[in-house]
């Protein structure tokens, strides 16, 4: 972007409407000719009052403040003399209708005094103050004001009460009055501070009370510094106090609303779980949820509020201001799920979903290999049951041979194809559909009303709300940490189908899950919830229209979206698309020693060809022979714009063979490679973009996809120009030389990068 620096040199024009030229306003147009200003003198009110920047009303009650409401870009000052009555009135119409435009000027002065009285209203009028009136008041000076008087050596308290003792006794008084606010202010603050710290310990007894403390004291701090405002604001010094009153109203309010939804949120989690209940249990539930939904938007309000007030000068509060950002993004989830809660429940029906756990270390690319399966059962706000399945049980049952995609008759030997290896096409809608037929050929159970796939990570991320979980049955006690190798531990190690060992374990962690949902801390859980979800460890799937429609819409639903421009006013799209897939073929858990750190360069000549070279590395950690490692026996498929023209596919700069190669919706090529362990390998894929960049204004896209189950991984980003092509604006935040843009990220979710350019 090319900067240019503009000097203005325009003056500023102001309007003086006064009767007669008096010794006040000649020196006011004295001081303003100092000032360089245009001066314009009228006698009676002129038209056209907003091509001025400064309106000077001398002596002049004429004017009609509704007709000046409307004209904010100038400020007008209304200067009266000894004309307190009709100064007040200006003053009371502009405080109640908020006209901080309008300054309102009562003098009772002396022309001895004139030079300094300009200066105070010019300081008045031009600053930033909202207040609207000052009264500048002066006594005339008189020989008698110069005597000295002669003091006594001693006096006693009577006549040390002289009337200028008394005086300045009162200005202390006053002066002590206008502080008043700070004690209730700080003890507010206190309270809430201790609130929020026993709120984060979860089971501190002094929290209701710390509250309630907190909010009568800053009710009563507001109070009292309404009558200081004004004072504060004619020495400008109140916008710090006017933060500390905003902050600890704010976080009153969040405290209060918090407690409340959490005693809500508790009520609808221990009600979903507990069965038999009557209409008056049930109503209690939909109450709770009607209360929650309600109370997310104003909360929302303040927790902006909140965060935008409160400074980051310490590692505390830096911290607190990210954990506002947190809650926000919480609260954020359930107000967009909100109001598909009675459908989502059952509300007055039931309904079925299918719970599909996949075990990301055997990645697939729909999430990964599918162990095992739950169907769950809903009616009225009740998850009535919930029973968990080894998916060999259904599996076993498969007396109808279907035909396998390729990758998995050909490099996994494997004639037929059963539910664990559904999840095969990258696209959750496409793949939940056919889970749901194997389950409806094999165990007669579809079709579901909706359903999720989580992966393992997507489980450690739950756990990681709980703390922990101790499982009677197997005496262990499990954590995010340790997860998933407890459950190598107890469902993957010495397994062969046909054994429970599997469905109890997992079984019995679901069942302590739910046991421990209604007492955890539900931002927690929802923070994790959404980490889930955004970085497609959770996906949702929903027959209902609607709400499939919103998981879509929010990037919940880990469908494949399609190569197409996302701004469809943009001239001259350019839509590019990449997606990467990958199938782990080795009947092992190599994933878990996984890296694939990944580049693209995009390279644009001067005629306006695109020919992108995509560059990933994979580098397998683990060792030879030791479980659950080994070789990464890997089927990858890479999504790219339809009709795009690949010049050449490597690995380790030879030429990939045989090569998979197909052209609908996608241009999808594919191949299969080994990484053997503590072994790197390069893949590197350049192909042209079917549509050249034209001259003028244009768009270039990039839609980048992460593979559902996938961990993050770095993703650098550059794009060269040639000389004749400039980039006009982007939404990132590149490290740019000259006409290279460098972009570096993590990939955790999918994105879009935009780039508008112009070309010659």
């Amino acid at each position: 972007m090319l900067l240019k620096t503009v000097v203005d040199t325009k003056s500023q024009k102001v309007l003086i409407i006064a009767r007669e030229e008096t010794l006040f306003v000649r020196m006011l147009k004295k001081k303003l000719h100092e000032m360089h200003v245009d001066i314009v003198m009228s006698p009676v009110l002129a038209e056209s009052l907003e091509t001025f920047d400064v309106c000077f009303f001398v002596q002049f009650s004429e004017v009609l403040l509704p007709s000046l409401k409307a004209i904010e870009g100038t400020t007008f000052v209304f200067v009266f003399f000894e004309e307190d009555e009709t100064a007040q009135m200006y003053a009371s119409f502009a405080y109640k209708e908020k006209l901080h435009h309008i300054k309102i000027l009562n003098l009772e002065t002396f022309p001895e005094f004139y030079e300094k009285d300009l200066e105070t209203i010019f300081w008045f009028s031009f600053s930033r103050t909202e207040d609207v009136f000052l009264h500048i008041f002066h006594q005339a000076r008189t020989s008698a004001h110069i005597t000295k008087k002669k003091r006594s050596k001693k006096r006693s308290w009577k006549e040390r009460l002289t009337p200028k003792s008394l005086i300045l006794a009162g200005f202390f008084i006053l002066f002590i009055t206008q502080f008043l606010f700070l004690i209730p202010l700080s003890i507010s603050t206190w309270n809430h501070y201790a609130a929020y710290r026993g709120l984060e310990e979860h089971g501190s007894s002094n929290v209701t009370r710390n509250i309630t403390t907190g909010r009568s004291s800053i009710e009563s701090a507001a109070r009292l510094y309404e009558f200081s405002k004004p004072v504060l604001n004619f020495f400008s010094i109140a916008l710090p106090f006017d933060n500390l009153i905003q902050i600890n109203t704010s976080a009153s309010r969040i405290l209060t609303t918090s407690q409340q939804l959490k005693e809500d949120a508790h009520t609808i989690s221990a009600g979903l779980f507990e069965k038999d209940k009557s209409e008056e249990d049930i109503a209690r539930v939909v109450a709770a949820k009607e209360r929650l939904i309600a109370r997310i938007p104003e909360l929302r309000k303040d927790i902006s509020t909140l965060a935008s007030k409160l400074p980051a000068w310490t590692d505390n509060l830096k911290k607190t201001k990210e954990k506002l950002t947190q809650m926000d993004q919480a609260l954020r989830l359930v107000e967009t799920v909100g109001p598909h809660f009675d459908v989502l429940f059952a509300r007055g029906t039931e309904k079925r979903y299918l719970l599909l756990f996949a075990n990301n270390m055997e990645l697939r690319p729909g999430g990964g290999f599918i162990g095992s399966y739950a169907i769950m059962k809903v009616a009225d706000y009740t998850v009535q049951d919930i029973q968990v399945f080894d998916v060999y049980d259904a599996d076993g049952q498969l007396t109808t041979r279907i035909e396998p995609p390729t990758p998995i008759s050909e490099y996994l030997n494997q004639p037929f194809w059963y539910l664990r290896d559904s999840a095969f096409t990258g696209d959750f809608p496409q793949d939940f559909v056919q889970a749901e037929t194997f389950l409806g050929i094999e165990m007669n159970e579809a079709p579901f009303d909706g359903g999720l796939l989580i992966t393992t990570s997507g489980v450690k991320y739950l756990l990681s709300a709980l703390d922990s979980l101790y499982i009677p049955d197997f005496q262990e006690t499990i954590t995010a940490d340790n997860f998933y190798l407890k459950a190598q531990l107890h469902a993957e190690s010495e397994f062969f189908p046909g054994s429970t060992q599997k469905k109890s374990f997992l079984g019995n962690v679901f069942d302590q899950i739910i046991f421990a949902l209604p007492d955890s801390d539900p931002q927690k859980i929802l923070d994790k919830t959404k980490d889930a979800l955004d970085q497609k460890q959770l996906v949702l799937y929903s027959r209902d229209a609607q709400i499939q429609a919103l998981f879509e819409e929010q990037f919940w639903a880990g469908g494949k979206l399609e190569p197409t421009c996302t701004v469809p006013t943009a001239p001259n799209c350019i839509a590019d698309y990449l997606y990467s897939l990958d199938a782990n073929l080795g009947v092992n858990k190599a994933n878990f020693f996984i890296q694939r750190p990944t580049d693209l360069n995009v390279h644009i000549d001067e005629k306006g060809t695109i020919t992108n070279t995509l560059k990933v590395r994979y580098i397998n950690d683990s060792h030879e022979g030791v479980f659950p490692g080994g070789t990464y026996k890997n089927y990858a498929q890479i999504l790219l714009p339809p009709n795009a023209q690949i010049q050449s596919v490597k690995v380790d700069g030879v030429a990939v063979s045989p090569l998979d190669e197909t052209n609908f919706t996608y241009k999808t090529v594919g191949f299969y490679l080994e990484i053997e362990p503590q072994q790197t390998r390069e893949v590197r894929v350049t192909y042209r973009l079917p549509t050249t960049i034209v001259n003028g204004a244009g768009l270039y896209q990039l839609i980048l996809q992460k593979q559902i189950g996938s961990p993050n991984y770095d993703f650098s980003f550059t794009i060269g120009l040639p000389s004749n092509m400039r980039i006009t604006r982007h939404n990132l935040s590149p490290l740019a030389e000259g006409n290279e843009i460098l972009y570096n990220t993590s990939v955790s979710s999918d994105k879009i990068f935009l780039i508008e350019y112009s070309k010659n």
